[in-house]
């Protein structure tokens, strides 16, 4: 039998598997800021996970008061780093075609509009450090509503049979599924085609 988060292990391996193909096609040729993110995602997928480490030794040793539920180390601080790189997989193909690409149209100005414009929604993450260290009953719900909000798929809205689909398919895979078609990618796409018309006009200029 399967684990029900097997999808999401497939979909992490893929995408690791991207990245070290990215290294190796991009090995001796690639300028150093086609890394930049690679490091974008690893910041916002390990960064939230820091803070909540870091907010709960202060806790631990007087630093900072916790709330009145009091606090704990859960699963989510070892747990969530996953999600948030799944929620964040637009950052790979973008690492992955500046590793290649470097030199087509205008890679550097279009990777700088993406990046920004993906992680700027992201920082929304970095606030759910107490929840993750909160010994309240509830913790936990405000994590999943900004997952979902981050989820959110313009799909969704011109295809309403979007989620019966699926639905259909399977509960495990609806994350990965509402991740690919989410507006974080679709938000790096425009971006990233409005750096390159951008780079063109101030080269043009």
């Amino acid at each position: 039998m399967f684990s029900p988060e097997w999808p999401r292990y497939l979909a992490l391996t893929v995408l690791l598997l991207l990245v070290a193909f990215g290294y190796w096609a991009g090995r001796n040729r690639a300028p150093a800021w086609t890394n930049i993110p690679l490091i974008a995602l690893a910041v916002l997928s390990i960064g939230p996970s820091a803070c909540a480490v870091i907010l709960y030794f202060s806790y631990k040793f007087g630093l900072i008061q916790p709330g009145a539920p009091g606090y704990r180390f859960r699963s989510f601080v070892y747990s969530l780093p996953a999600d948030f790189a799944l929620l964040n997989w637009a950052f790979v193909p973008l690492y992955v075609v500046g590793r290649i690409w470097p030199h087509a149209g205008s890679a550097r100005h279009a990777m700088w509009f993406a990046v920004v414009a993906m992680s700027l929604p992201n920082f929304v993450l970095f606030g759910l450090a107490t929840e993750m260290v909160s010994n309240a009953r509830d913790a936990g719900q405000g994590i999943g509503i900004i997952e979902a909000v981050l989820l959110w798929s313009p799909v969704q809205t011109i295809f309403p049979g979007f989620v019966a689909i699926v639905d259909a398919v399977g509960f495990e895979y609806f994350f990965i599924l509402s991740a690919l078609t989410g507006f974080l990618p679709i938000l790096g796409l425009v971006a990233w085609l409005l750096g390159q018309l951008v780079g063109r006009q101030a080269r043009t200029t």
